[in-house]
């Protein structure tokens, strides 16, 4: 079985590469909430504080995915213990944060479309979840799958960034206070 778990070597460079530019994405994420911090403090709008820190969590969540990943000489239980758990919390964390929007009194945050932003990291932590429970059964091939978690967090978190981006600039360009 451990054999089977060597071929993870076949998956390093992808998940270097998803790494970086995770960590890069984080980095940069930061420092557009640093420049605007009204967007993170308490009596801010709920929703957008909440849709900021799921997309930082995603692009986090997708280092963290990729340097389990990448950890050499790894086996079931290496690898698949901790892409169980991150997928577990993942799924925890969206839910929450879906509750956690409903309380925003501003009605862009209720309905339908707020559950299309939760339903792509929602979809790719199960997927996690799953691949990490293969992982524990000795299936090393499962790893392919966290290809999507990769691709469904990275892009609902990057068009979640795009939209926060543009949410505080036409804040900024109204005059409207910050959020």
């Amino acid at each position: 079985m451990e054999d089977r778990f060597a071929a993870l070597a076949e998956w390093h460079d992808f998940f270097t590469a998803v790494a970086g530019v995770a960590a890069t994405l984080v980095g940069l994420l930061f420092v557009a909430l640093a420049l605007n911090p009204a967007v993170m403090a308490d009596d801010g709008p709920t929703g957008l504080r909440t849709w900021a820190g799921q997309t930082f969590h995603s692009f986090l969540m997708v280092l963290v995915f990729a340097l389990v990943v990448l950890i050499p000489d790894t086996g079931p239980l290496g690898l698949g213990l901790p892409v169980v758990v991150l997928g577990v919390w993942g799924v925890a964390r969206v839910i929450a944060d879906a509750r956690q929007v409903r309380s925003d009194p501003n009605p862009e945050w209720h309905g339908r479309s707020v559950l299309s932003r939760f339903a792509s990291p929602l979809a790719g932590y199960a997927i996690a979840a799953w691949v990490g429970l293969q992982a524990l059964q000795g299936d090393a091939d499962a790893v392919g799958w966290l290809v999507a978690t990769v691709f469904l967090l990275m892009m609902s978190a990057a068009g979640n960034c795009w939209n926060l981006l543009r949410e505080i600039g036409d804040r900024h360009q109204s005059g409207a206070p910050d959020p």
